[in-house]
């Protein structure tokens, strides 16, 4: 099986990599960013169609996006133009050569939602152009592979290799500068529903190999915590202390109160459930970080 990952240089792309070649799969990435993988812009329809053409993939896994929600409302026609049109170039030839679809959609794609847990056939009424652009994601590709497809709405991902300004590699690296309060963004009120990368790689693991199964999917771990709560976590973790930190306490842009998944049933990949405890995955992404 060969497997094109869009996006292999980000985050999760960077942790899939190396997750499927751990186990003997043939996984070819591509991104923006060079670092050992070609470099292809996904809104070059040629260019990526010679990628296609070289690859012959089985399976697309698509990471590739603007997923800062924030620089999505600042730089609105790159966000549109990476993740739509984007999207609908691999999605169209993704059909092209009969190849499988898996797809790293988001929890932005709710919005305000007023059920929690949340469950798939909520309404989605995204709040900021990034869920918007996901959600047209979304439909693009049930269009183009309708049942050839995995749509993985992903919550709050944390773990290894996450270099981004992401709430809890932020908390570490602003803990060991040791400055006190620690300054963080929004209200600290807000809740996330938090899962690890490795339980996120399992799940696209699940999706590559059950080829039959085809729908859309949550990916979270069905519990949240406040970001007073989870701060407090990771500094208890990491240094064993109360710490103190401060919280402007206004909501940033496009920002959303409370993300949390319903992953009862079928709002989750059939035999897929996360199996590491956010204290757990707190401890396991301080000991990366301390050692880079």
């Amino acid at each position: 099986m060969r497997i094109l990952v869009t996006g292999s240089v980000g985050f999760i792309g960077t942790n899939l990599m190396q997750y499927l070649r751990a186990k003997g799969i043939d996984a070819y990435g591509i991104d923006l960013l060079e670092n050992g993988v070609k470099k292809v812009d996904i809104r070059d329809y040629s260019a990526l169609s010679n990628t296609f053409k070289t690859v012959r993939p089985d399976c697309v896994v698509h990471l590739a996006a603007m997923a800062y929600p924030q620089k999505c409302e600042t730089d609105c026609d790159y966000c549109f133009s990476t993740n739509v049109t984007g999207t609908y170039n691999v999605a169209k030839l993704a059909k092209e050569y009969n190849a499988r679809m898996i797809f790293a959609s988001t929890a932005a794609v709710y919005g305000k939602a007023e059920v929690w847990p949340t469950p798939v056939g909520s309404e989605t009424v995204p709040t900021n152009l990034y869920g918007e652009t996901k959600l047209i994601d979304e439909s693009i590709i049930k269009y183009y592979l309708p049942s050839n497809h995995i749509i993985f709405r992903i919550f709050n991902v944390y773990g290894e290799h996450c270099d981004r300004s992401y709430v809890i590699p932020d908390a570490i690296r602003k803990l060991m500068l040791k400055d006190r309060p620690v300054p963080m963004m929004g209200t600290g009120d807000e809740e996330r529903d938090f899962i690890y990368i490795m339980d996120v790689l399992d799940a696209f693991h699940s999706g590559i190999t059950q080829s039959t199964i085809s729908g859309t999917f949550n990916l979270g771990t069905g519990s949240s915590i406040s970001m007073k709560g989870l701060t407090k976590m990771i500094a208890e973790l990491l240094n064993g202390e109360d710490a103190e930190f401060s919280f402007p306490g206004k909501p940033r842009i496009g920002d959303i109160n409370k993300l949390m998944a319903d992953i009862s049933g079928d709002n989750a990949l059939l035999g897929w459930r996360p199996t590491t405890n956010l204290r757990d995955g707190i401890l396991k992404t301080i000991k990366y970080f301390t050692k880079s």
